[in-house]
């Protein structure tokens, strides 16, 4: 009974050990994870009216200025454009193909906002703003580690549900792990289904760390 106790107890061990990677990962979501809310929370209280355009393309913390930045988008969409760019954003999330990517992207470039190009990523990065449950940015790092050669979201969407679901065990243990300081940084916030949020978070840091 003892060396059975015994061994139920190494297993549960091993189950649990986290990989270099895997803390990697999980100390990067952490590390993002109370500033990746911000970015969430104002965007939806913009939406509402609850910041005015001023306020929110200011050069301050938890902007949309500062998104633009922090997720390394502003360097391909024209200068000066901030503002245009979160117009035609709210515009495009009020219509009918919200969380269509690849038409956002598409639309991006006959606005002329993206210098003639259609830029897929940064599409991504900021209907991710919009609707974190469902989008996660997407990047050519992240992309080469799904083996995805095109650039259409509506594909990587696949490949990341594939992962998601081969490395279900990875993505809990490391959540578990996580979750005593992810308890933490969500009591600073009233987001609907925020532990999705941590989930899609955790899946794309395990992604850009293996990228790596």
């Amino acid at each position: 009974m003892f060396q059975t106790r015994s061994k139920i107890r190494l297993q549960n061990v091993i189950r649990n050990r986290m990989t270099r990677e895997n803390i990697q990962a999980t100390g990067n979501f952490l590390a993002t994870y109370h500033s990746d809310l911000t970015y969430i929370q104002n965007f939806h209280r913009y939406k509402s009216d609850q910041l005015s355009t001023t306020d929110y393309t200011a050069k301050d913390t938890g902007t949309f200025y500062s998104f633009v930045i922090e997720f390394k988008i502003v360097r391909n969409f024209s200068k000066g454009s901030v503002d245009k760019l979160l117009k035609e954003t709210i515009k495009w999330v009020d219509g009918r193909h919200a969380d269509n990517v690849d038409l956002f992207a598409d639309r991006l470039r006959k606005a002329g906002l993206t210098r003639g190009h259609t830029m897929t990523s940064l599409a991504s990065k900021i209907l991710f703003l919009n609707n974190p449950w469902t989008i996660l940015p997407m990047d050519s790092l992240v992309r080469q580690v799904l083996n995805q050669k095109d650039k259409l979201y509506s594909n990587y969407a696949v490949n990341l549900l594939t992962f998601k679901k081969a490395n279900r065990d990875t993505i809990d243990k490391c959540l578990r792990h996580a979750a005593p300081l992810t308890a933490i940084i969500e009591k600073d916030f009233k987001i609907k289904n925020i532990k999705t949020i941590a989930t899609n978070r955790l899946v794309d840091k395990l992604l850009w760390t293996a990228g790596k």
